[in-house]
């Protein structure tokens, strides 16, 4: 049986080919990063995910970043741990592109950590007297 090399395959110019390899989710949530640059101090921002997947964060900054940056971005993640802990999702990696003020992050490392909860005074009851 001969092969033929010749043969073409026809893609419908409708399906998009994604080139990730992770499943990305749309999430709107506040992130908070801090840049780190030997050359000069730490530097500190917020703003909102675009998307999350296990090895990219999409987000829109509230300065323009540079591509190269390295930066440590958490998130106080939407779900109790155990219907009681809250958790903050920590990521560092590099800023791999840039436009304007949205910013893509190839995420190196990450880990969830349990969020500590500022405990309110609670005024004694006044006694019925």
């Amino acid at each position: 049986m001969a092969f033929n090399r010749d043969h073409t395959v026809r893609v419908s110019k409708r399906l998009s080919i994604e080139r990730r390899a992770s499943i990305r989710f749309a999430l709107n949530l506040e992130v908070s990063y801090t840049v780190s640059d030997r050359r000069v101090p730490a530097k500190t921002g917020t703003g909102r995910t675009i998307d999350l997947s296990s090895s990219g964060l999409s987000f829109i900054a509230e300065r323009p970043l540079v591509a190269g940056q390295e930066l440590t971005a958490s998130i106080d993640w939407p779900v109790l741990l155990g219907r009681a802990t809250k958790l903050q999702l920590i990521m560092s990696g590099v800023v791999v592109r840039t436009a304007g003020t949205t910013a893509a992050l190839r995420i190196e490392r990450h880990e969830f950590r349990t969020r500590r909860v500022a405990l309110k005074a609670v005024p004694p009851k006044k006694s019925d007297r």
